[in-house]
Protein backbone atom coordinates (compact mmCIF):
# COMPACT_ATOMS: atom_id res chain seq x y z
CA UNK A 1 0.00 0.00 0.00
CA UNK A 2 1.23 3.67 -0.79
CA UNK A 3 0.53 6.23 1.58
CA UNK A 4 1.04 9.76 0.72
CA UNK A 5 0.09 13.18 2.85
CA UNK A 6 0.11 16.12 1.16
CA UNK A 7 -1.64 20.19 2.62
CA UNK A 8 -3.82 22.06 1.02
CA UNK A 9 -4.65 25.56 1.21
CA UNK A 10 -8.23 25.48 -0.87
CA UNK A 11 -11.21 23.32 0.12
CA UNK A 12 -12.67 23.00 -3.31
CA UNK A 13 -10.46 20.80 -4.87
CA UNK A 14 -11.13 18.52 -1.92
CA UNK A 15 -14.75 18.86 -2.10
CA UNK A 16 -16.15 15.51 -3.38
CA UNK A 17 -13.46 13.39 -1.57
CA UNK A 18 -13.98 14.56 1.68
CA UNK A 19 -17.74 14.33 1.42
CA UNK A 20 -17.06 10.96 0.84
CA UNK A 21 -15.17 10.06 3.44
CA UNK A 22 -17.50 11.61 5.68
CA UNK A 23 -20.00 9.66 4.84
CA UNK A 24 -17.77 6.48 5.21
CA UNK A 25 -16.91 7.54 8.46
CA UNK A 26 -20.34 8.65 9.53
CA UNK A 27 -18.55 12.09 10.37
CA UNK A 28 -20.57 14.73 12.60
CA UNK A 29 -21.90 17.79 10.40
CA UNK A 30 -19.06 19.86 12.39
CA UNK A 31 -15.90 17.83 9.86
CA UNK A 32 -17.87 18.03 6.63
CA UNK A 33 -15.89 20.71 4.29
CA UNK A 34 -19.31 22.42 4.15
CA UNK A 35 -19.14 23.37 7.95
CA UNK A 36 -15.80 23.91 7.94
CA UNK A 37 -15.18 26.25 4.44
CA UNK A 38 -18.46 28.40 6.31
CA UNK A 39 -16.43 28.60 9.45
CA UNK A 40 -13.29 29.76 7.59
CA UNK A 41 -14.85 32.19 5.14
CA UNK A 42 -16.59 34.39 8.23
CA UNK A 43 -13.92 33.90 11.24
CA UNK A 44 -10.89 32.84 9.07
CA UNK A 45 -7.50 34.78 9.58
CA UNK A 46 -4.47 33.73 8.36
CA UNK A 47 -3.22 30.65 6.04
CA UNK A 48 -5.79 28.04 5.59
CA UNK A 49 -3.65 24.89 5.68
CA UNK A 50 -5.65 21.19 5.17
CA UNK A 51 -3.30 18.05 5.83
CA UNK A 52 -4.68 15.20 3.78
CA UNK A 53 -3.79 11.41 3.52
CA UNK A 54 -4.32 9.16 0.55
CA UNK A 55 -3.64 5.31 0.27
CA UNK A 56 -3.52 3.88 -2.93
CA UNK A 57 -4.70 7.71 -3.88
CA UNK A 58 -7.82 7.17 -1.96
CA UNK A 59 -8.36 9.82 0.84
CA UNK A 60 -8.40 8.34 3.93
CA UNK A 61 -7.73 11.09 6.02
CA UNK A 62 -7.97 15.05 7.11
CA UNK A 63 -7.20 17.54 9.27
CA UNK A 64 -8.55 21.18 8.13
CA UNK A 65 -5.90 23.84 10.35
CA UNK A 66 -5.04 27.34 10.06
CA UNK A 67 -2.20 28.75 10.47
CA UNK A 68 -1.46 32.60 11.57
CA UNK A 69 2.29 34.17 12.75
CA UNK A 70 3.68 30.58 13.42
CA UNK A 71 0.67 29.00 14.99
CA UNK A 72 -1.24 25.83 14.07
CA UNK A 73 -5.30 26.11 15.05
CA UNK A 74 -8.47 24.36 14.62
CA UNK A 75 -10.56 25.33 12.23
CA UNK A 76 -13.68 26.52 14.89
CA UNK A 77 -13.55 28.53 18.14
CA UNK A 78 -15.56 27.70 20.83
CA UNK A 79 -18.44 29.39 19.89
CA UNK A 80 -19.38 26.90 16.73
CA UNK A 81 -18.71 23.47 17.75
CA UNK A 82 -16.70 21.15 18.56
CA UNK A 83 -12.95 19.91 16.17
CA UNK A 84 -11.90 16.77 15.71
CA UNK A 85 -10.07 14.11 13.46
CA UNK A 86 -11.62 12.29 9.92
CA UNK A 87 -9.49 9.63 9.84
CA UNK A 88 -11.10 6.24 7.26
CA UNK A 89 -8.43 4.14 9.59
CA UNK A 90 -5.53 3.95 12.17
CA UNK A 91 -3.23 4.52 9.64
CA UNK A 92 -4.01 7.66 8.45
CA UNK A 93 -4.88 8.73 11.87
CA UNK A 94 -1.35 8.04 12.63
CA UNK A 95 0.01 9.88 9.37
CA UNK A 96 -2.46 12.94 10.06
CA UNK A 97 -0.22 12.94 13.54
CA UNK A 98 3.37 12.53 12.31
CA UNK A 99 2.80 15.25 9.27
CA UNK A 100 1.31 17.35 12.19
CA UNK A 101 4.25 17.82 13.85
CA UNK A 102 6.93 17.81 10.93
CA UNK A 103 5.64 21.16 10.23
CA UNK A 104 7.18 22.51 13.19
CA UNK A 105 4.72 24.88 14.28
CA UNK A 106 5.84 27.29 17.49
CA UNK A 107 2.75 26.32 19.12
CA UNK A 108 -0.38 24.04 17.97
CA UNK A 109 -3.67 25.09 19.27
CA UNK A 110 -6.74 22.03 19.46
CA UNK A 111 -9.75 23.48 20.59
CA UNK A 112 -13.14 21.10 22.17
CA UNK A 113 -11.82 18.02 20.94
CA UNK A 114 -14.40 15.23 22.95
CA UNK A 115 -12.20 12.96 24.74
CA UNK A 116 -13.15 9.88 23.53
CA UNK A 117 -11.70 10.81 19.74
CA UNK A 118 -8.79 8.64 19.61
CA UNK A 119 -6.76 11.08 17.42
CA UNK A 120 -6.62 13.08 21.17
CA UNK A 121 -4.74 10.70 22.87
CA UNK A 122 -2.90 10.12 19.87
CA UNK A 123 -1.84 13.84 18.92
CA UNK A 124 -0.35 13.79 23.07
CA UNK A 125 2.13 10.73 22.16
CA UNK A 126 2.94 12.21 19.00
CA UNK A 127 3.77 15.86 20.17
CA UNK A 128 5.47 14.45 22.88
CA UNK A 129 7.82 12.59 20.63
CA UNK A 130 8.88 15.04 18.71
CA UNK A 131 9.68 17.08 21.72
CA UNK A 132 6.58 19.21 22.43
CA UNK A 133 5.33 20.50 25.48
CA UNK A 134 1.61 19.93 26.31
CA UNK A 135 -0.59 21.45 28.23
CA UNK A 136 -4.40 20.06 28.22
CA UNK A 137 -7.76 22.34 29.90
CA UNK A 138 -10.73 19.91 29.88
CA UNK A 139 -14.17 20.81 29.99
CA UNK A 140 -17.63 19.09 30.77
CA UNK A 141 -19.49 19.55 27.48
CA UNK A 142 -22.04 18.42 25.07
CA UNK A 143 -24.87 16.72 27.01
CA UNK A 144 -26.94 14.48 25.71
CA UNK A 145 -30.01 12.32 25.72
CA UNK A 146 -29.47 8.66 24.72
CA UNK A 147 -32.90 7.84 23.00
CA UNK A 148 -31.80 4.71 21.90
CA UNK A 149 -31.28 3.14 25.55
CA UNK A 150 -35.12 3.92 26.82
CA UNK A 151 -38.43 5.09 26.13
CA UNK A 152 -40.67 8.50 25.88
CA UNK A 153 -42.32 7.67 28.99
CA UNK A 154 -39.13 6.23 30.75
CA UNK A 155 -37.29 9.31 30.19
CA UNK A 156 -39.86 11.86 31.06
CA UNK A 157 -40.41 10.35 34.53
CA UNK A 158 -37.06 10.04 34.96
CA UNK A 159 -37.75 14.16 34.85
CA UNK A 160 -39.35 14.25 37.74
CA UNK A 161 -42.93 15.16 38.60
CA UNK A 162 -42.23 18.48 39.59
CA UNK A 163 -40.78 19.58 36.01
CA UNK A 164 -43.30 17.61 34.06
CA UNK A 165 -46.37 19.34 36.26
CA UNK A 166 -44.50 22.87 35.25
CA UNK A 167 -44.45 21.93 31.47
CA UNK A 168 -47.54 21.18 31.95
CA UNK A 169 -49.01 24.33 33.85
CA UNK A 170 -46.80 26.58 31.35
CA UNK A 171 -48.16 24.86 28.01
CA UNK A 172 -51.49 25.51 29.39
CA UNK A 173 -50.97 29.09 30.71
CA UNK A 174 -49.82 29.67 26.94
CA UNK A 175 -52.80 28.10 25.50
CA UNK A 176 -54.92 29.62 27.50
CA UNK A 177 -53.36 33.76 26.07
CA UNK A 178 -53.97 32.81 22.84
CA UNK A 179 -53.58 29.57 19.68
CA UNK A 180 -50.17 27.78 20.37
CA UNK A 181 -48.29 26.07 17.47
CA UNK A 182 -45.25 24.73 17.49
CA UNK A 183 -43.57 24.14 13.67
CA UNK A 184 -40.50 22.49 12.44
CA UNK A 185 -39.13 23.17 9.18
CA UNK A 186 -36.31 21.86 7.02
CA UNK A 187 -35.40 24.84 5.26
CA UNK A 188 -36.95 23.40 1.32
CA UNK A 189 -38.87 26.67 1.33
CA UNK A 190 -38.47 30.36 2.53
CA UNK A 191 -35.09 29.63 4.33
CA UNK A 192 -34.38 33.48 4.55
CA UNK A 193 -37.40 34.43 5.75
CA UNK A 194 -37.73 32.03 8.36
CA UNK A 195 -33.94 32.42 9.27
CA UNK A 196 -34.92 36.17 10.27
CA UNK A 197 -37.38 35.68 12.00
CA UNK A 198 -35.70 32.83 14.22
CA UNK A 199 -32.33 35.16 14.42
CA UNK A 200 -34.51 37.92 15.94
CA UNK A 201 -35.51 35.62 18.64
CA UNK A 202 -32.83 34.04 19.15
CA UNK A 203 -30.75 37.22 20.11
CA UNK A 204 -33.28 38.82 22.46
CA UNK A 205 -32.46 39.33 26.02
CA UNK A 206 -29.40 38.55 27.48
CA UNK A 207 -28.23 37.35 24.35
CA UNK A 208 -28.37 40.86 22.93
CA UNK A 209 -27.44 42.79 26.04
CA UNK A 210 -23.89 40.19 25.80
CA UNK A 211 -23.13 40.43 22.32
CA UNK A 212 -23.56 36.92 21.96
CA UNK A 213 -26.57 36.32 19.59
CA UNK A 214 -26.38 35.25 16.02
CA UNK A 215 -27.07 39.19 14.82
CA UNK A 216 -24.25 40.52 17.01
CA UNK A 217 -21.88 40.30 14.24
CA UNK A 218 -22.18 39.88 10.45
CA UNK A 219 -19.80 37.37 10.27
CA UNK A 220 -21.58 35.54 13.01
CA UNK A 221 -24.47 35.77 11.06
CA UNK A 222 -23.01 35.06 8.03
CA UNK A 223 -21.07 31.69 9.24
CA UNK A 224 -25.23 30.44 10.46
CA UNK A 225 -26.86 31.85 7.45
CA UNK A 226 -24.35 29.58 4.56
CA UNK A 227 -24.60 26.89 7.12
CA UNK A 228 -28.29 26.81 7.13
CA UNK A 229 -28.30 26.82 3.30
CA UNK A 230 -25.83 23.84 3.41
CA UNK A 231 -27.44 21.75 5.89
CA UNK A 232 -31.06 22.29 4.07
CA UNK A 233 -29.55 21.26 0.80
CA UNK A 234 -28.35 17.87 2.57
CA UNK A 235 -31.91 17.52 4.53
CA UNK A 236 -30.07 18.01 7.54
CA UNK A 237 -31.65 21.06 8.63
CA UNK A 238 -34.09 21.35 11.40
CA UNK A 239 -35.96 25.49 12.35
CA UNK A 240 -38.27 24.63 15.00
CA UNK A 241 -40.50 27.90 16.34
CA UNK A 242 -43.03 28.20 18.92
CA UNK A 243 -45.48 30.60 18.09
CA UNK A 244 -48.15 32.43 19.88
CA UNK A 245 -50.88 33.76 17.23
CA UNK A 246 -48.33 33.69 14.60
CA UNK A 247 -45.84 35.41 16.98
CA UNK A 248 -42.51 33.59 17.69
CA UNK A 249 -42.08 33.17 21.36
CA UNK A 250 -38.95 30.29 20.84
CA UNK A 251 -36.76 29.25 18.65
CA UNK A 252 -34.43 26.30 17.59
CA UNK A 253 -31.50 26.08 14.99
CA UNK A 254 -30.48 22.23 14.69
CA UNK A 255 -29.20 19.70 12.63
CA UNK A 256 -30.00 15.98 12.01
CA UNK A 257 -27.52 13.68 10.74
CA UNK A 258 -26.38 9.68 11.20
CA UNK A 259 -29.78 9.91 13.86
CA UNK A 260 -28.44 12.18 15.91
CA UNK A 261 -30.09 15.99 16.77
CA UNK A 262 -27.90 18.83 17.39
CA UNK A 263 -29.22 21.75 19.62
CA UNK A 264 -26.90 24.75 17.47
CA UNK A 265 -28.42 27.48 18.55
CA UNK A 266 -31.75 28.23 21.05
CA UNK A 267 -33.44 31.51 22.21
CA UNK A 268 -36.95 32.55 23.49
CA UNK A 269 -38.94 36.25 23.64
CA UNK A 270 -38.05 37.22 27.61
CA UNK A 271 -41.43 39.42 27.34
CA UNK A 272 -42.64 35.63 27.85
CA UNK A 273 -40.18 34.70 30.47
CA UNK A 274 -42.89 33.58 32.93
CA UNK A 275 -44.67 31.27 30.43
CA UNK A 276 -41.09 29.65 29.68
CA UNK A 277 -41.70 29.17 26.13
CA UNK A 278 -37.75 27.70 25.67
CA UNK A 279 -39.09 25.07 28.07
CA UNK A 280 -42.17 23.95 26.36
CA UNK A 281 -40.34 23.85 22.86
CA UNK A 282 -37.72 21.43 24.54
CA UNK A 283 -40.24 19.35 25.96
CA UNK A 284 -41.75 19.09 22.45
CA UNK A 285 -38.08 18.49 20.01
CA UNK A 286 -37.16 15.93 22.74
CA UNK A 287 -40.66 13.96 22.23
CA UNK A 288 -40.20 14.46 18.67
CA UNK A 289 -36.72 12.69 18.88
CA UNK A 290 -38.07 10.13 20.79
CA UNK A 291 -41.07 9.54 17.98
CA UNK A 292 -38.51 9.34 15.13
CA UNK A 293 -36.37 7.25 16.39
CA UNK A 294 -33.82 9.19 16.43
CA UNK A 295 -30.26 7.69 18.76
CA UNK A 296 -29.33 10.90 20.41
CA UNK A 297 -30.54 13.77 21.82
CA UNK A 298 -27.25 16.57 21.81
CA UNK A 299 -27.80 19.93 23.65
CA UNK A 300 -24.48 20.99 22.52
CA UNK A 301 -22.23 23.66 24.06
CA UNK A 302 -21.32 23.57 27.77
CA UNK A 303 -23.18 22.18 30.75
CA UNK A 304 -25.36 24.94 31.86
CA UNK A 305 -28.25 24.56 34.48
CA UNK A 306 -31.03 24.48 32.07
CA UNK A 307 -29.37 21.51 30.08
CA UNK A 308 -29.04 19.53 33.65
CA UNK A 309 -32.57 19.80 34.47
CA UNK A 310 -33.15 17.59 30.78
CA UNK A 311 -30.19 15.34 31.29
CA UNK A 312 -27.06 14.36 33.66
CA UNK A 313 -25.07 13.16 31.26
CA UNK A 314 -22.47 14.48 29.39
CA UNK A 315 -19.19 14.45 26.99
CA UNK A 316 -15.98 15.75 28.18
CA UNK A 317 -14.38 17.91 25.90
CA UNK A 318 -10.46 18.57 25.70
CA UNK A 319 -8.41 21.62 24.20
CA UNK A 320 -4.82 20.62 23.80
CA UNK A 321 -1.98 23.20 23.55
CA UNK A 322 1.38 22.06 22.21
CA UNK A 323 4.52 24.01 22.37
CA UNK A 324 7.92 23.69 20.28
CA UNK A 325 10.98 22.83 21.64
CA UNK A 326 12.01 25.97 20.49
CA UNK A 327 12.60 29.46 22.15
CA UNK A 328 10.05 31.09 21.28
CA UNK A 329 7.80 27.66 21.57
CA UNK A 330 9.39 28.15 25.21
CA UNK A 331 7.80 31.52 25.79
CA UNK A 332 4.37 30.64 24.93
CA UNK A 333 4.61 27.84 27.45
CA UNK A 334 5.78 30.53 29.60
CA UNK A 335 3.05 33.05 29.18
CA UNK A 336 0.24 30.46 29.15
CA UNK A 337 1.31 29.05 32.37
CA UNK A 338 1.56 32.25 33.96
CA UNK A 339 -1.64 33.49 32.67
CA UNK A 340 -3.89 30.51 34.07
CA UNK A 341 -3.22 30.93 37.30
CA UNK A 342 -4.36 34.81 37.01
CA UNK A 343 -7.79 33.40 35.27
CA UNK A 344 -8.27 31.38 37.73
CA UNK A 345 -8.01 33.96 40.56
CA UNK A 346 -9.95 36.13 38.42
CA UNK A 347 -12.71 33.50 38.10
CA UNK A 348 -12.77 33.32 42.18
CA UNK A 349 -13.27 36.51 42.98
CA UNK A 350 -16.13 36.77 40.63
CA UNK A 351 -17.56 33.79 42.00
CA UNK A 352 -17.49 35.42 45.46
CA UNK A 353 -18.74 38.41 44.11
CA UNK A 354 -21.65 37.17 41.89
CA UNK A 355 -23.04 34.11 43.71
CA UNK A 356 -23.79 31.26 42.13
CA UNK A 357 -26.45 33.03 39.82
CA UNK A 358 -25.13 35.58 38.68
CA UNK A 359 -21.54 33.77 38.20
CA UNK A 360 -23.71 31.30 36.01
CA UNK A 361 -25.17 34.24 33.71
CA UNK A 362 -21.48 35.60 33.44
CA UNK A 363 -20.15 32.95 31.95
CA UNK A 364 -23.08 31.89 29.83
CA UNK A 365 -21.78 32.45 26.22
CA UNK A 366 -18.36 33.61 27.16
CA UNK A 367 -16.66 29.84 29.58
CA UNK A 368 -15.97 28.40 26.26
CA UNK A 369 -13.97 31.50 24.68
CA UNK A 370 -12.14 32.18 28.04
CA UNK A 371 -11.01 28.40 27.88
CA UNK A 372 -9.10 28.64 24.18
CA UNK A 373 -6.55 30.77 26.30
CA UNK A 374 -5.29 32.33 22.67
CA UNK A 375 -1.75 33.89 23.42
Amino acid sequence: MTVTVKSWDRIDPLLTEWERLAVRAEASPFLWPGWIGAWWRAFGAGKLEILTVYEDGDLTGVLPLHRLRGVLSSTNDPDTGPFGFLAANETALQRLCEYLFSERARRINFSLLPSSDVGVSLARTTAEAAGYRVIADSIAGSPYVLIDETSWDAYQSGLGKSMQKDIRRCRRRLEEEGRLTIDVFDGTQRLDELLEEGFRVEGSGWKEAEGTNINARPSTRRFYTEVAHWAAERGWLRLAFLRLDGRTLAFDYCLECNRIHYLIKTGYDPAHARYSPGKVLRQHMLARAFSEGLAIYDFGGIIEPYKQKWTDSYRELQSLYMFAPTALGFLDRKALEYRRPAVEQVKGVARSALGKRGWHLLKRGRALARARLDL
